[in-house]
């Protein structure tokens, strides 16, 4: 996560008159729910966002929804955990999220301009700026820029470091030992220092930057302590932080996911199957399962088998009676799904169908076929088209059906019910294993097909909604 004490209080911002005079309409929404955020996003020229927040391990195990998309245009009701919090928001076109602090009650205004992300504020029909990072509440005094000076010591040695496993006598591993201690120190001294000062003055605002703080502090140790690879020191910072109050800590728990990464996933010396069997009968119950459920999730990260992955995901069934957090392996995995050639599909009312069947029901009928996700822009940006094509050819004997490819159904679901096309819109539970998609080489989406009123697939490649071509196609066909 990116992110002064008494004065380093709240961002400093200025208020602007919106400059796009049509989104004065939106200022007419209200935000009264105090467990809630209210976002805005007025444009239909931007992909859609993902609006994301960190959850503790419990909020996921009680099926928590840590993201939500915002399309264009649209607005968005986002729930938060605490009266102050983080949130990310990333375009669905990009890989980088941004972070934003807001509150409980906030309407925000998302913009999308030159190519950057714009968040405000919506006070009293003002626009206020919301930026975030660390340096807005660490101070860049003389004692955390000597900090910084030595940890560019050590990172920029990070590719010899890299190397430590084969060259155990690389070159400054004496001065690194020598700079450790010294790093060590005042990187402890100078963080503690802050979120004291930090103490002194107690409210959500200044609880949530004291989180994020030792965050940072965490990651910035973590992060010399991989190059150096002091097993001394690295086992006195798990000592030190790898304690149950910090796992309880949506900001704090990442400890225990470094920790994770560094004994099991990266350990060569133990399989992941093994660590399982073996059990956490040294930590409390919810730590366990924490582990365990990082466990299966690196047992696909790492392609085991798919028989295994299965077999351990029935052993934590057995075990904790239910698949959270689990379930979207499960659809990762198409667990429970037997392998055909045939698409299985669900619809939103959650009834099980074949695609073979249902075709049967349209016999008579042009069924222009539309494969998508709800992750995916260009299928979401060719929606209004496809609505616009449904309503020309409103009457004829002409099928519209949505396929979801790849999708996870929680997000099939939600992005249906934003764009309005529950009508023939199946979720694909088998996307993964199913022929189909392999015989007709769907590797890429949005992917549009015909087939003839007879059910035959006549066009498995055809234009999209949004060209001239797919109307004229169609009309000719209807003809026939």
């Amino acid at each position: 996560m990116k992110f002064r004490i008494t004065f380093l209080f709240l961002l400093l911002v200025a208020c602007t008159e919106p400059e796009d005079k049509s989104f004065q309409n939106t200022v007419k929404f209200n935000n009264q729910n105090p467990n809630m955020i209210m976002i805005i996003n007025s444009s239909d020229k931007i992909p859609p966002y993902i609006i994301s927040k960190e959850l503790t391990f419990e909020e996921l195990l009680k099926g928590e929804v840590y993201s939500d998309t915002i399309y264009s245009p649209d607005t968005l009701l986002f729930q938060l955990n605490e009266s102050v919090q983080l949130i990310d928001v990333t375009p669905t076109d990009e890989y980088y999220p941004q972070s934003f602090l807001v509150k409980t009650g906030d309407t925000l205004d998302v913009q999308y301009i030159n190519s950057k992300i714009n968040v405000n504020r919506i006070e009293n029909g003002k626009f206020i700026p919301l930026k975030w990072d660390l340096t807005q509440i660490i101070p860049k005094s003389k004692k955390f820029l000597y900090l910084d000076s030595i940890e560019s010591f050590f990172l920029k040695e990070e590719i010899t470091g890299s190397l430590k496993f084969f060259l155990p006598n690389v070159k400054n591993k004496d001065e690194w030992s020598f700079k450790l201690p010294e790093y060590l120190k005042l990187i402890d001294e100078n963080y503690s220092a802050v979120v004291d000062s930090l103490n002194k003055y107690e409210n959500s605002l200044n609880n949530l930057y004291s989180q994020l703080i030792k965050k940072d502090q965490v990651q910035r140790i973590n992060n010399v302590l991989n190059i150096v690879n002091n097993k001394e020191e690295t086992e006195k910072f798990y000592s030190k932080y790898l304690i149950p109050e910090n796992f309880r800590n949506r900001y704090l728990s990442s400890i225990y996911g470094i920790y994770y990464m560094d004994k099991f996933h990266f350990n060569k010396d133990i399989t992941l199957t093994e660590a399982y069997d073996r059990g956490f009968p040294e930590y409390p119950k919810e730590i366990a399962r924490y582990f365990k459920f990082r466990l299966v999730s690196s047992m696909i990260i790492k392609k085991y088998r798919k028989e295994t992955v299965f077999e351990f995901l029935d052993k934590y069934k057995e075990e904790y009676g239910d698949f959270s957090p689990l379930e979207n392996i499960l659809s990762e995995m198409e667990y429970g799904i037997q392998t055909s050639t045939d698409l299985a599909l669900i619809d939103y009312q959650s009834n099980d169908s074949k695609w073979e069947e249902i075709k049967k029901k349209w016999k008579g009928k042009i069924i222009y076929v539309d494969f998508w996700a709800s992750w995916c822009a260009p299928c979401l940006r060719a929606m209004p088209y496809s609505k616009e094509l449904k309503e020309k050819l409103a009457g004829k004997e002409i099928v519209f059906v949505y396929l979801a490819l790849n999708d996870r159904e929680d997000l099939w679901r939600n992005s249906t019910q934003r764009n309005q096309i529950i009508e023939n819109n199946f979720f694909i539970k088998n996307s993964k294993s199913s022929e189909f998609i392999s015989n007709y080489n769907i590797n890429a989406i949005p992917r549009y097909m015909i087939f003839d009123k007879n059910g035959m697939l006549i066009h498995e490649d055809a234009p999209g909604p949004d060209t001239k071509e797919a109307f004229e196609i169609l009309t000719e066909l209807l003809k026939l």
